[in-house]
């Protein structure tokens, strides 16, 4: 698989893109949230130039609308061009609403009155799953251990993003999920993680916004994207949880937009936390990885800067919301 984050558009720095990022292959396109309509247009502009593409996946990682403002134009595009066998995968927490009552607690609520509150919290997340049904896409459940294409969900665990849903509802507990620096707010907490396998004998996790709480064995991965948009707390947690952070490259998806409204990625590449570290932030450029060598296709450069050869690792939604 290779990969491609998306950028801002002509020079435009002041708007609130939001994230889309893309892993491909000869056959199959992995969708990784798609946060603005100008992302759905060059999504369209991709697939008109991969003809050979025939499965579409669209991996919707939280419910904020920088994530998600640009999926519903796109299934509706994939469904009038009746070329994709395409399906949606996100969280599902009326699977779960009995969980999430358990862990509230509070005597208060009901059954029916939670299902209320979660649809009310994650709307986004809600719309979308009733377009997908609507068109006759699939619509799964983003659960740990399922393949995406050729790519695989590794979190977060049903135990996190129940708490994150409990959190969300619950009035008499705080916004935030995780302690000290890498403290989130529950939105984001729990964004679905991706690991995919890329060319060039690399190992990539996208993550969204997810708390770095949530976070798993970051040195198994050679490319990670960093959470929130490269906001310095969380980056400097994800830093910390490893061993050799600057054997790794790193992804910001700050394309939403500039000064306050940006994810803070001027902040960590100003910080010492950034020095020694590859990174790579969309707000600069259109990051595609591998990266082309200049010596011609099917090469990629390693870590070091060697070049090498790039040989891949083997090895009824409808009106009742039944399945948010």
């Amino acid at each position: 698989m290779k990969l491609k984050a998306l950028s801002h558009y002509d020079n435009d720095l002041n708007t609130r893109f939001g994230d889309c990022i893309l892993l491909y292959d000869n056959t199959n396109l992995v969708v990784y949230d798609c946060g603005h309509t100008d992302h759905k247009k060059a999504v369209v502009e991709f697939l008109g130039k991969n003809n050979s593409i025939t499965s579409v996946n669209i991996v919707v990682s939280h419910n904020d609308s920088d994530h998600t403002d640009g999926v519903n134009e796109l299934l509706i595009w994939l469904y009038y061009s009746e070329k994709y066998t395409v399906s949606v995968y996100t969280h599902q927490y009326l699977k779960h609403v009995d969980t999430i009552l358990d862990k509230i607690d509070d005597g208060r609520r009901t059954r029916e009155s939670l299902k209320k509150a979660l649809l009310a919290e994650f709307d986004n997340i809600k719309t979308i799953i009733e377009t997908a049904e609507a068109l006759g896409f699939s619509a799964i459940e983003a659960l740990r251990g399922i393949t995406v294409g050729t790519c695989t969900i590794v979190g977060p665990t049903i135990d996190e993003f129940t708490d994150v849903a409990a959190t969300a509802v619950d009035s008499r507990v705080g916004n935030s999920i995780g302690e000290g620096h890498a403290e989130e707010t529950v939105m984001n907490a729990a964004s679905v993680q991706l690991k995919c396998e890329l060319d060039g004998n690399e190992t990539a996790l996208l993550c969204g916004d997810a708390s770095p709480t949530y976070l798993k064995d970051l040195d198994k991965y050679d490319v990670i994207q960093l959470p929130h948009h490269g906001q310095l707390a969380d980056a400097e947690a994800a830093f910390d949880a490893l061993g050799n952070a600057g054997s790794k490259t790193f992804l910001i998806s700050d394309n939403t937009g500039s000064g306050a409204t940006s994810g803070g990625s001027d902040d960590l590449m100003q910080s010492d936390a950034s020095k020694g570290k590859r990174i790579k932030n969309t707000n600069k450029e259109i990051v595609e990885l591998p990266e082309e060598s200049l010596y011609g296709g099917g090469w990629s450069k390693t870590q070091s800067g060697i070049i090498r050869p790039a040989t891949p690792k083997t090895g009824g939604y409808g009106a009742s919301y039944g399945i948010l």
